[in-house]
């Protein structure tokens, strides 16, 4: 997948685009500070997608990201073995 047709990439173009008509509409309201809260809004998201977007071109990040990954992993199958565990100590107990 290239960087172009990435998730953050189609999640940044759809808030853009629902940002401009959630614009349109405060416009329509003619009320200027709810016009200019949402330009500061939508300047802030375009702003965090940025970063975002550098963040993840950064290998650091890239490998930070990784290793939560794998501690994510490694966690989720030490429950999983501890839950096997008790289910099987569980099952052989009588009762």
């Amino acid at each position: 997948m290239t960087a172009e047709h990435s998730p953050w990439t189609e999640l940044s173009d759809r808030l853009e685009a629902l940002g401009l008509k959630l614009k349109l509409h405060f416009e329509q309201t003619q009320d200027h500070d709810v016009t200019r809260t949402a330009d500061r809004l939508r300047q802030g998201v375009e702003d965090a997608f940025e970063a975002a977007g550098n963040a993840v071109k950064d290998d650091a990040v890239r490998d930070d990201v990784r290793e939560v990954g794998r501690l994510i992993a490694e966690a989720v199958g030490s429950t999983l073995e501890r839950v096997g565990a008790d289910v099987r100590e569980a099952s052989t107990r009588k009762p």
